[in-house]
């Protein structure tokens, strides 16, 4: 993994998903040259998720010319009651990505109590992201947390199919998050800090 990362969540044309025919050419032109800078720079891990409208097709495009195996990428997706449309959700995300596999696939906004029981609940959408993982969709399986720190607790405690990562905002202005991070390093998983700009 590189120190820095390229995140896609602003990189794209529209918050929501059009067809491909749809996206302005000066659009996918900027996000494709957003992707050549970051590899000259020594990046190589590309971030995006399923909700941020045409990021993850345009990533995808823009990845078409990149040999696979010289790039990490990771998406993200949010959680929902039935397991089986995270999974239809991932397997979308994957065709949009134009990607067999991501690397990294996390959970997208264990947020409260709510999203929280989605996830972690015997049967919930971990079990399903382990699922993929085991048919190879997927590499680490992590979650994005942008709620309270108990509840980003509650999750990293999970010790049935529990996670390798997470994502967390964490700052030097704002370190209400500090419990987190210390347990998430106790438990050596990784954490990468999002949104630090």
């Amino acid at each position: 993994m590189p120190v820095l990362s390229a995140g896609f969540m602003r990189a794209m044309h529209s918050w929501r998903n059009v067809p491909e025919g749809k996206i302005p050419s000066a659009s996918q032109e900027n996000m494709q040259a957003i992707v050549n800078r970051a590899l000259e720079l020594g990046i190589n891990h590309f971030e995006t998720a399923r909700g941020y409208g045409t990021s993850e097709q345009q990533l995808g495009r823009a990845l078409r010319s990149v040999p696979r195996e010289s790039i990490l990428v990771q998406t993200k997706i949010a959680p929902a009651d039935d397991p089986r449309e995270f999974q239809k959700n991932v397997t979308d995300s994957l065709a949009r990505l134009g990607l067999e596999r991501v690397d990294l696939l996390a959970i997208h906004g264990i947020n409260d109590h709510r999203s929280l029981w989605q996830v972690c609940r015997p049967g919930g959408c971990l079990e399903m992201a382990r699922s993929l993982q085991q048919d190879g969709l997927a590499g680490h399986i992590g979650f994005s947390g942008h709620g309270p720190p108990e509840v980003l607790l509650q999750a990293l405690r999970q010790t049935e199919n529990g996670f390798d990562y997470i994502n967390l905002h964490w700052y030097y202005i704002n370190q209400v998050n500090s419990p987190v991070l210390n347990e998430a390093v106790a438990r050596d998983m990784g954490v990468f800090i999002i949104s630090t700009t």
